[in-house]
């Protein structure tokens, strides 16, 4: 009898035992659960927090550099206003006008003119650049003589692009003339080493220029190139309509 009470008593406990772990299992997966859910829920609020100071940042960061861009436009307001007065003029000249047979030699010289000062931006105030234009066009005789469009710009653009501007002799020398309804057109410039000229007649872009000459004054001009390094040289003559 009294074992058979005393194996009751211990089933009984034995039995509370299972219940007392299972419900402290229970509890502890509940727990576990619910750091888990704590722990994605502390992520996320950092994540947010992180993307808030970056949102702060930015804001305070983006005005200073407008502002800093600001400064830097406004300290080069009146070059920025040039260039681009010059870029438009190159542009309109380049749309409107260039699509015509033939031009006034003032319109031609306007674009020169824009072109050279657009190019001479980037150049150093120090650089040797020789413009003489003798050209009167109050001369409304002269003015008014007609020219092939964009004639000028392969020669001076060339000058430009293979100029040798680290040599402290460098130049470019450019120099425009009317002689008896002859057009010229002298371009010389020391040559860069690191773009040298092979052939005396290549390098230079010139075949396109050279065709429409062939076209549009066939017998009625001379284009001479000498390449004697470390100086080219171009001469262009055309003999004009009015």
């Amino acid at each position: 009898m009294i074992f058979q009470i005393l194996f009751f008593i211990i089933s009984v406990l034995a039995l509370a035992l299972m219940v007392y772990c299972r419900i402290l299992y229970l509890k502890l997966k509940e727990a576990r659960k619910n750091n888990t859910e704590l722990s994605g829920k502390n992520h996320e609020l950092n994540a947010l927090v992180h993307s808030n100071e970056l949102s702060s940042i930015r804001y305070k960061l983006n005005p200073h550099l407008f502002k800093n861009a600001l400064n830097s436009i406004q300290s080069h307001a009146y070059q920025t206003y040039y260039s681009m007065d010059k870029l438009s003029g190159v542009l309109d000249y380049i749309l409107y006008e260039s699509d015509q047979p033939l031009v006034s030699l003032r319109e031609e010289m306007d674009f020169a003119a824009n072109f050279i000062e657009i190019n001479r931006l980037k150049l150093s105030p120090l650089f040797d650049l020789r413009i003489r234009n003798t050209i009167n066009l109050q001369d409304e005789r002269i003015s008014n003589l007609k020219i092939l469009p964009l004639i000028t710009v392969d020669l001076i653009e060339n000058a430009f692009k293979h100029t040798d501007f680290q040599k402290s002799e460098s130049f470019i020398s450019i120099h425009l003339e009317i002689v008896n309804n002859e057009f010229v057109l002298e371009v010389s410039n020391r040559i860069s080493e690191s773009t040298p000229m092979k052939k005396e007649r290549s390098g230079l872009g010139i075949k396109n220029l050279e065709e429409r000459l062939e076209i549009a004054y066939p017998n009625a001009y001379e284009l001479s190139l000498k390449n004697e390094k470390p100086i080219f040289h171009a001469r262009l003559k055309l003999k004009l309509n009015g």
